[in-house]
């Protein structure tokens, strides 16, 4: 049944008109990492500066991949060169996320990884913290989770929520299960394992207007095809048990932005062909879409390793957006050649 369900997602179509990004007046796009890039993950400092975390010196599934910073402080315009976050040579850093806590303290959870699989001894996963106390000129070596941690295997991702309270959340997730951490004291340490679903992974979240969290994950079950939306009006403590299907097609992985009027921005990978990047809006907390497909990249052309995206809305007024593209790099995912890490960016009044 779930071969069937597969093969009807993949060659369906959002009954949605698209529209290029580049139709929009003030729309921009530039290269920051060329044969690099994977898995960008972005926050907002306290001066209104852009720092993006990404893998580097690895493909996907590179064995000794490292994790860089950059930083632009003209929204996007231009960019700093990159320092390191992570670079144990005898580990593969990765699946980076990122936050910013009430101090200013740029908090990077990290995913490192020793030994190969099938090795002896067995692979050994663990997450660490990395802290940025000049808002990502710099980073501290990384501090590792507590041994007697439930959690100290799991994987983080995507964007650490900071709460109005000071309160800082953590996405992570395990095979087909995801959850969250949370923090009371700017980052440093982690408690209060809450266990979202166990049918989506690599999920991303926002807090609405409402005080309604929402959560949008890739589909972690059968197929995994599409992905799935979940709410807390319990400031996350608890979810809707059954998964709202998000739109069709194959959108997955996702991020979330909430717009100064309240709207809800999805920018999430598009794993149907034309392969890309693709964002949609919802005026009412993603119960339903804007009939607006805005294509951000559509020439993935080989394969769907491509997406995972990051959004940020500045200060003064851009939409600034970064993903990856690794479909043209040599096959087999142990190769970055020919992959890009790429940013669009647009002015929020001209959204459409």
């Amino acid at each position: 049944m779930w071969i069937l369900a597969l093969l009807l997602t993949a060659f369906s179509q959002d009954p949605l008109p698209t529209r290029p990004v580049e139709s929009i007046r003030s729309a921009e796009r530039h290269r920051l990492a060329r044969d690099s890039g994977y898995f960008p993950r972005s926050t907002l400092t306290r001066s209104g500066a852009i720092v993006v975390v990404y893998r580097a010196n690895a493909a996907h599934n590179g064995p000794h991949g490292d994790l860089v910073s950059i930083r632009s402080t003209d929204a996007g315009k231009t960019w700093s060169a990159p320092v390191p976050v992570a670079n144990d040579p005898e580990a593969d850093d990765r699946n980076p996320a990122l936050g910013t806590a009430p101090d200013g303290t740029l908090v990077a959870a990290i995913w490192s990884r020793t030994g190969s699989p099938g090795g002896d001894p067995p692979p050994v996963a663990r997450i660490g913290f990395v802290y940025s106390h000049d808002e990502g000129r710099s980073w501290t070596r990384p501090v590792w989770a507590p041994e007697t941690a439930e959690w100290r295997s799991y994987s983080p991702y995507g964007r650490i929520l900071t709460l109005k309270s000071g309160e800082m959340v953590l996405p992570v997730y395990r095979g087909s299960s995801t959850w969250l951490l949370r923090s009371a004291d700017q980052g440093r340490t982690w408690n209060q394992l809450t266990l979202v679903a166990s049918d989506m992974n690599e999920t991303a979240y926002c807090v609405l207007p409402s005080g309604e969290w929402l959560a949008l994950g890739r589909d972690a079950n059968g197929a995994g095809s599409f992905s799935l939306i979940r709410r807390s009006t319990d400031n996350g403590r608890t979810w809707t048990p059954t998964g709202e299907q998000f739109l069709t097609a194959r959108r997955l992985p996702s991020d979330l932005a909430v717009l100064p009027d309240g709207s809800l921005l999805a920018v999430h990978g598009y794993r149907t062909i034309p392969r890309g990047v693709r964002a949609v809006r919802s005026r009412d907390g993603g119960r339903s879409w804007l009939p607006l497909d805005l294509v951000i990249h559509d020439r993935a052309e080989r394969n769907t390793d491509t997406g995972y995206p990051s959004v940020e809305v500045t200060p003064d007024g851009w939409i600034v957006i970064f993903f990856y593209d690794a479909s043209n790099a040599p096959e087999g995912k142990t190769d970055p050649t020919g992959a890009f890490l790429e940013m669009v960016r647009f002015r929020l009044k001209d959204l459409p």
